[in-house]
């Protein structure tokens, strides 16, 4: 199983070069977090507008995507982890330890703060 980063999710739903093989990868299926849904809203309300991003994200709730709630003790584990990978915001900590805990094998992000890690980075 994969982690579908917050990225792959804004370009699947907004006109770019990239969007078809985003769709691709949320179709097949994945794993996200309650934040992915945030920051995914935020960029496809900034490149279309807030309508567009309503539906996608509604749209994301019915998918088959596994989507994690974020609790303390997620939290609290990506606060463990924050000062071996001091590289990584913290919105990629809880995004990366949600992973971890959910055994996905790989992250699909264009984020390159996930290159170098035990999960690998994968994009298109």
């Amino acid at each position: 199983m994969k982690f579908i980063d917050s990225n792959i999710i804004a370009y699947a739903f907004y006109e770019n070069e990239k969007r078809d093989k985003c769709r691709e990868a949320i179709l097949n299926g994945g794993v996200i977090d309650a934040v992915c849904l945030i920051e995914a809203f935020n960029i496809i309300e900034l490149q279309t507008d807030r309508e567009v991003a309503m539906r996608t994200i509604k749209g994301i709730l019915k998918s088959n995507l596994i989507i994690i709630d974020i609790d303390t003790n997620i939290i609290f584990e990506a606060l463990k982890k924050s000062n071996i990978y001091k590289k990584l915001k913290f919105l990629d900590l809880i995004h990366y330890t949600v992973a971890s805990i959910n055994n996905c094998s790989s992250i699909f992000s264009f984020d390159r703060d996930f290159d170098k890690l035990e999960i690998p980075r994968t994009d298109l």
